[in-house]
Formats: C-alpha cells, sequence, structure tokens
C-alpha cells in the first residue's frame, strides 16, 4: 500500500466524538495511531466538553499531545504520517449531531467510529479495509472483546455484552436492516467500517436531532436501510471498556442534562414517520418492513421509554423531579409514560 500524501484524501477517517469526560482519550487515540494501517486520518468531535483527563488536560490538549507522539511513533516505525484534526462544538447538541459533524467532518473513503474510552486491536483497520475491498461491503463488522483494566494496567475480558453481538457472514439489502431488528447482531456504529456515502444517505434522512439516548438505533436504522452488503468477521477488532463511558445512571441535576435524554424519544418519531412514508404497499408488492419487524421496533420503544422511567426515578435529583416529570410527559406523552410506569 502505498504512503499517503496530504492532498489525497486517506482510505479511512477514524472517528472519535467526545462529550463529557476524556480519562481515557489518550489512550484511545495511542491504539488508534499504533495501527499498521497507512492511509488514514483521525477526526475528533467536542461536543463542547469541559471535561479533563487526570493531567487536568482537556480534549484539545490531549489531541494536540497526541499528534506529536503520532508524529513520532509512525516516523521510528517507518509509517507514513497521519493527522489528526479536533472540531469543536460551541455548545452541547448531543450524540446524534456529534456523529453528524464526524461525517461531514471527514475525508475517507471509509469511516470507523470508535468512542474516546475504547480501544482499537492491532492491525483492526488492516483487518476491516481488506474485508470491505474483498468483498464490495459498505458495512464490515469485526468481533469486540469487553472487559476492563486493573489497577496495574492489565486488560481482563469479560463475558460477551449486547454490544458485542455479531453474525458472521454476510447480509445484503433489506436482510441487513431485518438481520439487526431480529438481533443477529448488535446496531452500534463502533467496531464497524462504514461507507461513507452510507453514512451520507443516513444523515440526509435524519432531521436535527439533539439526544443522548437511543443515537446509534436511529443512525444505524437508516444506515442498514442504504447499505448493500453487510459483511461480519472474527477479526478481533474492537476493546470494549465496560463500566466507563456515558453511563445512562449517573447523577442528573439539570434540566438540560434531563432534557437530552428524554429525547430519545424523537428518535421513535423519525423511525415511525419514515416509515409511515415509506412503507407502505405499492403496485402489488409487499411493504418493505414486515410486521415481525415492526413490533421488534414497537418493543425496543418501549424497552427505551421503561429506561427513562428509571432514570427518572434513580438519577433525576428530587429538586427537579417534578419538572423532569413533566418533561418525560411532554416528549413521550403523558398516557403513554403512565401506562409504563404501571407495568414497571
Amino acid at each position: 500500500m502505498k504512503n499517503s500524501l496530504s492532498k489525497v484524501n486517506p482510505l479511512i477517517s477514524v472517528c472519535i466524538p467526545v462529550y463529557a469526560t476524556e480519562p481515557y482519550l489518550a489512550e484511545c487515540l495511542r491504539s488508534v495511531f499504533m495501527q499498521d494501517f497507512a492511509e488514514f486520518e483521525v477526526v475528533v468531535v467536542s461536543d463542547a466538553s469541559r471535561g479533563k483527563d487526570e493531567k487536568g488536560r482537556g480534549a484539545k490538549k490531549i489531541v494536540k499531545a497526541a499528534q506529536k507522539e503520532c508524529d513520532r511513533f509512525r516516523k521510528e516505525k517507518g509509517l507514513p504520517p497521519v493527522k489528526i484534526r479536533f472540531v469543536e462544538h460551541s455548545e452541547n447538541r448531543g450524540c446524534v449531531e456529534v456523529r453528524r459533524t464526524l461525517v461531514y467532518e471527514s475525508k475517507g473513503k471509509y469511516l470507523a467510529m470508535i468512542d474516546s474510552d475504547d480501544e482499537y486491536m492491532e492491525s483492526a483497520l488492516t483487518a476491516l479495509y481488506r474485508t470491505a475491498t474483498e468483498h464490495d461491503a459498505d458495512i464490515v463488522h469485526g468481533t469486540f472483546v469487553s472487559g476492563e483494566y486493573d489497577s496495574e494496567g492489565i486488560f481482563h475480558a469479560t463475558a460477551q455484552t449486547k454490544c458485542g453481538r455479531i453474525f458472521y457472514g454476510t447480509k445484503e439489502g433489506i436482510e441487513i436492516a431485518r438481520s439487526w431488528f431480529a438481533g443477529l447482531f448488535n446496531g452500534n456504529v463502533c467496531g464497524k467500517l462504514i461507507a461513507k456515502t452510507v453514512y451520507e444517505k443516513a444523515f440526509a434522512q435524519i432531521p436535527y436531532t439533539e439526544c443522548n439516548m437511543a443515537d446509534d438505533l436511529l443512525i444505524f436504522f437508516f444506515v442498514g436501510m442504504n447499505a448493500r452488503r453487510y459483511v461480519g468477521i472474527e477479526n478481533k477488532i474492537y476493546r470494549y471498556r465496560i463500566n466507563s463511558g456515558m453511563s445512562s445512571h449517573r447523577k442528573i441535576d439539570t434540566l438540560r442534562k434531563w432534557k437530552l435524554i428524554c429525547t430519545s424519544s424523537s428518535v421513535f418519531s423519525i423511525i415511525s414517520m419514515w416509515i409511515k412514508e415509506n412503507n407502505s404497499a405499492q403496485c402489488g408488492t409487499e411493504p418493505l418492513l414486515t410486521a415481525e419487524d415492526l413490533d421488534h421496533l414497537g418493543r425496543v420503544t418501549l424497552s427505551y421509554l421503561a429506561s427513562n422511567v428509571h432514570q427518572l426515578q434513580e438519577s433525576v435529583v428530587p429538586e427537579l423531579q417534578d419538572e423532569a416529570k413533566q418533561m418525560l410527559y411532554d416528549f413521550w406523552g403523558e398516557s403513554f409514560v403512565k401506562k409504563v410506569e404501571n407495568a414497571l
């Protein structure tokens, strides 16, 4: 593979969102720039994060230091240089819009999303890209290794979480989305190499949406609808750090934080509207999505509202409970919320 030049678009853009804290961002970046792949860039988008690492550095300073370390490492190893670009939102917009910015800022043919508290495993990008080209795939899904580091920095793998669900093989067309609906593989955008054109088509169908929950579900719904071919591979690609990152059960002490959680309702409104406009039978053809597909989406909707109800009870500070409950009613509908509350 020939060396990449700054004037030539890279083959892969590695995309890293930063939301609130950066305790592991430096380690994440290190796992990326140490890849043996040649033609890639790194794009980091901060959602107006004020988080710091243990050295007191914000995301911008961490990225600047990582660029210097990256330059030294790749020169010593005889690898082509890699550019790490940093972009920052002026105000918090939530997960969907961070990923939109990552897509629009990226220049690669394929995009590889990785959360800032996770890591790529050795030769991950090489395995993903080789599979994409050999199979002419729009989506390549690599194997997750879940676990956590001990106090001595040793990683201990644990039983696979739901994030590790993968289908080893090929799916095409509508069977990509249908297999995801059926739970054959996870709908996280991380751990996958996805064609930039597919992401662009997906975001063209997703209106501006501020939310911090169900973002992967929303994005992958449209990615799955626009992709031609999915391939799942056994190569261990992604080291998923459990019990870290943006927990949905941390203390919620502002209505702004609570709103970003409640807006998960908009995810299902967007998907429902698309289904209403695009899934009707025409000219004797069957609807694209079956009754079974729609039933699955309905159950997922209920599970997210149930999660919101639990968060209201367990995570919202007492002084905001009344206002938070009203906000939940405003987003999901009072009768729908009460129905789920009574069922819990």
